[in-house]
């Protein structure tokens, strides 16, 4: 059953066609169409056999039904059954796509004219199948052949003719795929001269008998480098069996070879390595040893293969041992150490092993390469060697000897790690006199002695020596600071305070005089530590004895300076010297305290506060900063409930926390104290912690937090974005406050990254639901632009200096606050005018006041800053050539820190280019050139308002960024 669709606005011919049709037992479901709806209808619903169409169908265009037939069914017959139309316009019609020609009064032609157009057509579709699986099979092999790495050619049987080569041969001969077409046998042009004549005679050879042929051989290529490649050829037979083509592969195997070499190369090594070598299984059975293991062990190479490598044990290290070597290779797949080991004579020996662990292309394990070295007679060399030369046989205390190696060593290690060392140059006071007094036995009786007492008092990573006669020696490394060296100098000096009981129970009593000297203050090398150090010893000896003495005066002085400050700040924990000073917190809203911070202040000898940088750190270092935080929560408490009772229940009291009284492990119970002792409701005390602090151990950190917040206390993440913290962290802190350091508030006026930094605390806090409190604000400036970023705090010179509790309850009474920001009104059309030029600023500020702006003037860049910072601005018109700050420079500034202006250059000079690329980077709006027409200049005003209006403004409401473009 043929379907055929029939274009004809004749039912009558329509009619006749089909009774034709069903005459000549042609079955046919034919659709009759006459207009352009209907056609695209059953274009879409229907596979058709033919299309049958008259040449005049009053709602068709004929030409344009054509083109959509032949577009929608392009191997579809088409068959015009249609009046005369005239010879010419048939063979036209023919020529546009049209299959064949029928007319109406001669039906005759119409059924071998759709049996004729059905078999073309299908041999049409047949035809254009084939054609695109060989397109598609073509296209497979070129993608195939391009991207492989091997060589894939066709070449005639004499290499006269080049029928294909891929693209891999470019990138191993490092020649053109065109060069050898033009010249099949060019390939042999880069073939190493010592094969070239092997592989001529054997590709010969081949042809010849129409056989197979792979041969090996080396190409030299155009940079000097040589890639092995073999190359295998296949003969293509014609119909009658003879091979007229040759069909091959080349690839590079160079890799393969340079594995092959290392192979060789190992198994030299293998066989003449001095040390043992064994290769086990994964079960440690032996598969492989070498000769110096029978040389070793003592076992021949029959007699150890198969067995387990255990079979050498000595039974001198226990199960841990073992148990640690193998949980090594598992981990880290290699382990290194000494090993006792027993022969098979049965003597044991030390021996130095290595092992490691062999994978597979996939990183699996396959096998454990051992490599084993006889220590026997290194060990008995060493122990010899070191007895002898490197230690003192009285004391057994390194000698001089050993003390140079050392502290040269000592000294690299610093060097490397940009670290400090001390050396510590003991001579003992009064010695002599003991010597020639109780004779020459109590003297080394007392050295001895005195070597023990001194080395209780050094940690295990110091070094102590006898350096000769009476002279000790004491290295210190790492240490912090020359301070440290004091610290041990005065133990050594303590430790020697107490009699020494000698033989016939006499009594001496002796000490010490000490020099010191730093690395790397005082000397980079050994020698000049050494002599530095003498010479501090000889003048601790000049300045009374038992003492010591630092090399130069600043750091000896400083030493002493130090250890003072340390005594009185232990008196001074113990006498409770210290006060609290507060610094007033304000609500930027309201303009009203809200509370303070907590600032502990150490007055000493005559009122004067001594300065919180320097007793601050000591107290950190010696630990004395945990009772320390503990009076500054119980008496910041005392001060809250102070406040509350005078009527001012509403304020609260930050207290630093440090990290040492964080960690201690009580700081929960600390507070809970001093809120109860008080009488102070937990929300109103406040503890601020640093970065740094809550990082150390983030699992601790947040089990101590949640502790704290437990209790009801607030907290508050100090100098936020100097630190380091994880913001996945950050998340799981239960802070509830962030503040800004002021290192971000000193330059947020002026510096886009500054302000940047602090403008994204303030989301990043609001977004978290935290407030967030700026530090450091000493100007109105800064002021107002925290007020324009909605920053919730402030803290800072700018409203008042940290002060005693009785100014801080004056100013509370007082009742002082910042002035509130005034309220929204309408915006008010502003413009900024920036010259250093008074009479440009005034001429400007006349042409343009009359228009209705409100007009602000600076005379610098910097004075524009400050000004914006405070001020709402809508358009800023700006000279190009200033001092200090140029026109570009501040609008670029701008741009990054009041976004949402429209910016334009007024100038007489300016570089066009930069320009340009500030109008393309959406630094400036516009540029204008001096001297300006008045009308020309009050237009341009007028449209950038009009395009804050229209763009910026709405922008700026829905949260997008700029760029600004004209």
């Amino acid at each position: 059953m043929l379907n055929l669709l029939y274009i004809e606005d004749d039912p009558a011919d329509f009619l006749l066609v089909v009774r034709h049709l069903q005459r000549q037992g042609m079955e046919a479901n034919v659709l009759r169409v006459d207009e352009l709806d209907r056609l695209a209808g059953a274009l879409e619903e229907t596979r058709w056999d033919a299309v049958l169409t008259d040449y005049n169908v009053p709602r068709l265009m004929f030409r344009e039904t054509l083109g959509l037939l032949r577009e929608r069914l392009p191997d579809c017959p088409l068959i015009l059954v249609s009046g005369s139309v005239g010879e010419e316009t048939a063979v036209e019609l023919l020529k546009d796509g049209i299959w064949d020609f029928v007319l109406k009064d001669n039906l005759s032609r119409l059924c071998p004219a759709l049996e004729r157009g059905i078999r073309d057509s299908a041999e049409r579709r047949a035809r254009r199948l084939a054609e695109h699986a060989l397109l598609e099979s073509e296209a497979r092999f070129q993608v195939i052949a391009a991207t492989i790495g091997e060589v894939i050619w066709m070449a005639d049987v004499e290499l006269r003719e080049m029928f294909y080569v891929s693209p891999a041969y470019e990138t191993i001969w490092q020649r053109s795929c065109a060069s050898l077409h033009e010249n099949p046998r060019s390939f042999l042009e880069s073939v190493h001269d010592d094969d070239r004549v092997r592989v001529v005679d054997e590709i010969r050879a081949a042809h010849a008998a129409g056989r197979p042929y792979e041969h090996e051989y080396r190409v030299l290529r155009a940079d000097g480098s040589i890639r092995w490649v073999v190359d295998r050829g296949f003969p293509v037979a014609n119909p009658g069996g003879a091979p007229t083509r040759y069909v091959g592969v080349a690839e590079d195997v160079t890799e393969r070879h340079r594995a092959e070499e290392r192979l060789r190369q190992a198994a030299a090594v293998f066989e003449s390595s001095r040390e043992a070598i064994m290769i086990t299984d994964l079960d440690a059975r032996l598969v492989a040893v070498n000769r110096a293991f029978s040389e070793i062990t003592g076992l021949s190479e029959n007699e150890a293969l198969g067995r387990n490598a255990g079979l050498q044990q000595s039974g001198r290290h226990g199960p841990e041992f073992f148990q640690a070597m193998w949980a090594s290779l598992a981990g880290a797949g290699q382990w290194q150490g000494e090993i006792w080991n027993r022969r098979k004579n049965g003597t044991v020996y030390p021996a130095w092993l290595s092992i490691s662990t062999v994978c597979d292309p996939r990183g699996r394990p396959t096998h454990y390469v051992g490599v084993l070295g006889d220590m026997s007679k290194l060990k008995h060399s060493e122990e010899q060697l070191a007895r002898l030369a490197h230690y003192d046989p009285l004391t057994e205390l390194p000698n001089r000897l050993l003390l140079q190696s050392r502290l040269e060593h000592a000294l690299d290690r610093a060097h490397r790690h940009g670290q400090r060392a001390a050396v510590l140059f003991v001579d003992l006071d009064r010695f002599k006199t003991v010597n020639d007094s109780l004779g020459h036995v109590a003297g080394d009786q007392l050295l001895v002695e005195v070597a023990r007492r001194l080395r209780q008092r050094i940690r295990d990573e110091d070094t102590l020596g006898r350096f000769g006669g009476d002279e000790f020696l004491v290295l210190l490394e790492p240490i912090a600071s020359p301070e440290e060296a004091a610290v041990v100098a005065r133990d050594l000096l303590g430790a020697l305070q107490t009699p020494f009981r000698l033989t016939d129970s006499q009594e001496a009593y002796i000490g010490a005089s000490i020099g010191i000297s730093i690395f790397p203050e005082d000397g980079s090398t050994a020698a000049e530590l050494l002599r530095d150090a003498d010479a501090a010893m000889y003048q601790a000896k000049e300045n009374g004895r038992n003492r010591f003495c630092f090399y130069t005066a600043d750091m000896n002085a400083n030493a002493m300076v130090q250890l003072e400050l340390e005594a009185a700040l232990r008196r001074a924990v113990d006498r409770g010297e210290f006060v609290l000073h507060y610094q007033p917190k304000v609500d930027l809203r309201s303009g009203r305290v809200v509370g303070a911070e907590a600032l502990i202040r150490w007055p000493r000898e005559g009122g004067v506060l001594e300065s919180p940088g320097r007793f601050i750190a000591l107290a950190e270092k010696t630990g004395l900063i945990v009772p320390l935080g503990n009076w500054v929560i119980d008496a910041g408490c005392r001060a809250l409930h102070g406040w509350h009772e005078a009527g001012w229940s509403d304020l609260r009291l930050a207290v630093n926390v440090s990290a040492r009284q964080f960690h201690s492990g009580d700081l929960a119970t600390v507070v809970a104290h001093a809120l109860a002792r008080h009488d102070v409701p937990p929300g109103c005390l406040e503890l601020e912690l640093t970065e740094s602090m809550l990082m150390e151990d983030p699992a601790q950190t947040i089990s101590i937090l949640h502790e704290l917040k437990r209790i009801g206390v607030r907290l508050a993440l100090d100098d936020f974005g100097t630190g380091y913290s994880s913001f996945a962290y950050l998340s799981r802190f239960p802070i509830d406050t962030l503040k800004i350091d002021q290192s971000f508030v000193r330059n947020i006026v002026t510096e886009p990254e500054a302000a940047t930094i602090a403008v994204s605390i303030i989301d990043l806090a609001h977004r978290l639901r935290l407030k967030v409190v700026a530090e450091g604000v000493e100007t109105e400036p800064q002021l107002g632009y925290l007020r324009k970023r909605q920053c919730d705090e402030m803290q800072g010179y700018f409203f008042a200096r940290p002060m005693p509790e009785e100014l801080f309850r004056a100013q509370l009474r007082e009742g002082r606050s910042l002035p509130v920001a005034p309220a929204a009104a309408p915006p008010e059309r502003t413009i900024l005018l920036v010259d250093d030029e008074p009479h440009v600023l005034s001429a400007l500020g006349r042409l343009l006041a009359p228009e209705g702006y409100r007009v602000l003037m600076a005379d610098s860049g910097a004075r524009g800053l400050e000004l914006l910072a405070t001020q709402s601005v809508h358009v800023i018109l700006s000279d190009q050539r200033m001092p200090h700050m140029s026109g570009m420079e501040f609008l670029s500034r701008v741009k990054d820190l009041h976004p949402d202006t429209v910016r334009i250059v007024l100038s007489a000079q300016a570089d066009k280019e930069s320009v340009t690329r500030a109008i393309n980077e959406g630094a400036i709006y516009k540029f204008l050139d001096k001297p300006w027409s008045d009308e020309m200049l009050r237009a341009q005003v007028g449209e950038a308002f009009r395009y804050h209006d229209q763009v910026i403004r709405p922008r700026a409401a829905w949260g997008c960024a700029e760029p600004l473009t004209p």
